[in-house]
């Protein structure tokens, strides 16, 4: 069975899968552009994969016997997060059938109820998208925050410790100690030989 530390792993790594999942989205900005019907397809079927994948993940935890406290909590946030992406696999699915709307009428431009007819369904693409946008990152965040509950007790006081430091000084290289300089030789009168200067580069 898995150990408080890879369930963590595990949790954190598939909430930055729907974090791409979420970039991947299409962008709505003003004016407003229809997506690509197949990059939604596509993106459909994606989150469909994903669905799938925490859904093993989920059956693993729950048929084991005896499950420790980290086992049914990983369990309890895939099945969460199931949830909210298949909220966002159907909102893109209502995304994909206004497209084909469009798609059918494309030859009835021009009648009356054609601009108002596609003026709805822009809308109503739009507020799909965001909706699945927006069930994505409720899918990541339940993941990442019952990895903060699981993660062992070690990594907790590390990070507990890294946001309690301060940041690193950059006013400038603290002062070195000075050491007295030696005492100067008593003067020779031979003329001694003059060296020729060498540079000396130190490796990295």
């Amino acid at each position: 069975m898995n150990s408080p530390m890879s369930e963590t792993l595990l949790l954190h790594a598939t909430a930055t899968a729907l974090d791409a999942q979420r970039d991947k989205l299409p962008k709505v900005h003003a004016p407003f552009r229809l997506p690509d019907p197949i990059a939604v397809g596509r993106q459909i079927t994606e989150l469909g994969g994903s669905i799938v994948e925490m859904g093993d993940e989920y059956l693993f935890r729950a048929e084991v016997s005896a499950p420790q406290e980290h086992t049914v909590l990983a369990a309890e946030a895939f099945a969460n997060a199931i949830g909210s992406v298949a909220q966002a696999a159907s909102a893109l699915g209502t995304v994909a059938q206004q497209l084909a709307f469009v798609a059918h009428t494309a030859g009835k431009r021009g009648e009356p109820a054609y601009e108002d007819a596609h003026t709805i369904a822009g809308e109503t693409v739009e507020f799909a998208v965001e909706t699945a946008r927006d069930d994505l990152a409720e899918a990541a965040k339940t993941l990442r925050t019952a990895a903060s509950v699981i993660s062992p007790p070690s990594v907790q006081l590390r990070q507990a410790a890294l946001a309690r430091s301060p940041a690193p000084s950059t006013s400038g290289v603290p002062p070195t100690a000075t050491t007295a300089a030696p005492a100067s030789a008593p003067a020779v009168h031979q003329a001694a030989p003059v060296a020729a200067s060498a540079t000396i580069r130190g490796r990295r």
